[in-house]
């Protein structure tokens, strides 16, 4: 039960919270397919708003083969394994962000687009990063806390 909680809650917040976003930006710029392509942050809303059940089954893959695991497994372990598990993810998302900027970006319209679309892609995944860990470590905090060994209690009287 522990284990299913990991890999949904933190995708059901996240999700949750982008939703709310879209949703409340939604009467005052009304989310349609054609927006998609332009490169703006309502055409980012406007694909999470239409594509969010893929969306979603993707989160939770990625929740279940990858980041539960990794969290259970290594990121207890020390504060090196918690910042390589960081940096790595961080690494991977901010390639994929480019990518995908790179190709939906008009070389036409000069670089700010590309860079702009790339920085919009990047928030995002911050975001939902920060608070998918947030929840696990929330979820996991007995785990972090240090014991203290017999030989640190004696040594301290």
């Amino acid at each position: 039960m522990r284990k299913l909680l990991k890999v949904l809650l933190p995708v059901l917040i996240d999700f949750g919270i982008f939703g709310a976003v879209v949703a409340y930006n939604m009467p005052t710029h009304p989310m349609k397919l054609i927006e998609i392509g332009n490169g703006n942050l309502y055409s980012l809303m406007a694909y999470f708003h239409l594509f969010w059940p893929l969306l979603l089954l993707v989160g939770i893959l990625t929740q279940y083969l990858i980041i539960v695991p990794l969290w259970d497994n290594q990121a207890v372990k020390s504060i090196k394994a918690r910042l390589i598990i960081g940096l790595c993810i961080a690494f991977v998302c901010f390639a994929f962000a480019g990518s995908i900027s790179y190709i939906i970006w008009d070389p036409t319209e000069g670089q700010k687009p590309l860079i702009s679309f790339w920085w919009y892609l990047s928030e995002i995944q911050l975001i939902y990063w920060v608070v998918t860990f947030v929840i696990l470590y929330l979820m996991d905090r007995g785990k972090f806390t240090r014991t203290e060994t017999p030989e640190e209690i004696e040594s301290a009287v």
